[in-house]
Order: C-alpha cells, then structure tokens, then sequence
C-alpha cells in the first residue's frame, strides 16, 4: 500500500491516495478494522510514525477537488486539523487532483485553501469559530482559568508567563479528561505572549494524548483568544510552535474569515508491509 508522509510544522501525517476505496477493500481481506489500522501504522518505532492518518478520497460534490477521512493516531476521527488539511492540500496539488486554489470536504464542512511556493507553503481557511467562553476548572489541588473556543475541534487556551516550565503533560492530561468537556474532551493550549503581532504556545493534542510539536487549530485558537484579550493587536498574528516554526494566523474582526498558513515538507514515499499489521 503506497503512502506519503508529510508534516506540517512537526506536525506529521500519513496520507494515502483512497480514491478508488482500495485500503476498505485491503483491510476487509486481512479482517482488520480502520481503527487498528491507524493505531498500528501511527506508532512510533514500530509502524511509521505519525500524529494522524489521511485518506483522500471522491469528492461528493463534484465541484470539490476532494474529500477526506481524518483519523488521529489512537483512531479516533477528527472534524478538522489545520496542519492536517495543510498537508492533504500539498498532497493532491502534486497528485494534479487540484490547481492552486482548493476546496475540499471535511466533517467540518467545506474548507478552502491556496498552494504558495509550489506547495512548500499552504493557507487553508478554516471555520467560523465558535462557543467562545471563559472557564475556571479545578484540576488536582489547584484552580485553571482559560478560555474556550472551537475552531473545527475544540481547544482550551491558557495564558502562562513561563512555557518551559510549564507542566504541558500533566495539565493538559487534566483539562482534555476534565468533566466539563466530556464526552469528547478538548484539546489544550499553553500560551505566552512574545510581542504585539507574535505568541509562543504548546500543546496537548487530544487523540494524539501528548504534546505535539505544532497544533494549526490550536495556534489559530490562541492567536484569536490572543487578539480578544487584547495580548496582541495587530494581524496576522505569528504563532511559534513547539517544533520552532512560525505559522502565520489571518482573520478580520468578526472572525468570519479565518485563516492559518504555514510550510509543509514532503519527508518521504513509501510501500507499507503488511507485517506492521501482524500480517505477513
């Protein structure tokens, strides 16, 4: 089974061509459900290694260039990842499935994007954000007040004036899993600010269930909570990642228009054996 590994910012993902169904029909004939699929080949030192996997497939809307299936590395399905969609986007524009303006098909609804530098870089629009709300959450034996918001999966913002020393782990454990969240949790995000127009942040990524070098709908969550508490005033807002990549958050004041921009490697091409599922 042929795939593509990409990251975006240290976010990394395993994007497979599915437009003809063949890895349902490959995963029917071995008795292996999608869920252990993606489990296995997303571990790190025995599969691949990836935070997610991507399945490009038919567009149901002819008018769309394609639709995907996105799955965390615990198999867990995602409405939306930011650096995700960037890596599909660069993907199919090298598949010559789409031109440089995009439109594709998400759980979250129909996302749009432009390929810059030949694909090295990517801007992708992401939803309208909503459910915007301030929260205070006992966690161990102390109190976190932060800010929700979701921009196509829901994050948790918390301002911290020391990222380093910033216990990302163990809270960010505590927040994803805390009650007020439940069923489905929440991503987190650590931030702290750098200057009028930039912010550093880290992030526990839920589904992942561990910090990532980069999360996109996270750094646009916080480049937007950033701008409403007034921590940054101009736009873009520069967001610095974990893995030390910049990506670039627009949106006008309404938040109607939202977008993240950022670079995206193509690190290689590869044949997945089966042996990484227990077959041979």
């Amino acid at each position: 089974m042929e795939f593509t590994k990409l990251q975006g910012s240290g976010n990394d993902f395993i994007v497979i061509d599915n437009r003809d169904g063949k890895v349902y029909e490959i995963l029917e004939e071995l008795g292996i459900g999608i869920k252990d699929f993606v489990v296995e080949v997303c571990k790190h030192h025995t599969g691949v290694g990836a935070d997610g996997l991507i399945l490009i497939e038919k567009p149901e809307n002819p008018d769309n260039d394609f639709k995907w299936q996105f799955f965390n590395a615990d198999g867990s399905v995602a409405e939306m990842c930011g650096n995700g969609s960037r890596c599909a986007v660069r993907f199919c524009y090298e598949k010559g499935l789409t031109g440089e303006k995009v439109k594709f098909e998400t759980l979250a609804g129909v996302i749009k994007a432009e390929v810059l530098e030949g694909g090295r870089r990517v801007k992708v629009q992401l939803t309208k954000p909503f459910g915007l709300r301030e929260e205070e959450l006992v966690c161990g034996d102390g109190k976190i007040r932060g800010t929700f918001i979701n921009t196509g999966v829901p994050h948790f913002v918390i301002v911290v004036d020391d990222l380093e020393s910033t216990d990302v782990l163990n809270l960010g454990r505590c927040v994803r899993y805390h009650e007020r969240f439940k069923p489905y949790g929440t991503n987190v995000n650590f931030l702290m600010p750098i200057s009028e127009s930039k912010i550093s942040i880290r992030t526990y990524e839920r589904g992942v269930e561990s910090e990532t070098l980069a999360c996109g709908t996270g750094a646009t969550a916080s480049a937007i909570v950033s701008f409403i508490k007034g921590i940054v005033s101009s736009i873009p807002v520069e967001v610095e990642t974990k893995s030390g990549e910049i990506l670039k958050i627009y949106f006008d004041r309404e938040f109607n228009e939202v977008f993240l921009e950022g670079s995206v490697m193509k690190v290689y091409e590869g044949l997945l054996s089966f042996e990484v599922l227990g077959k041979y």
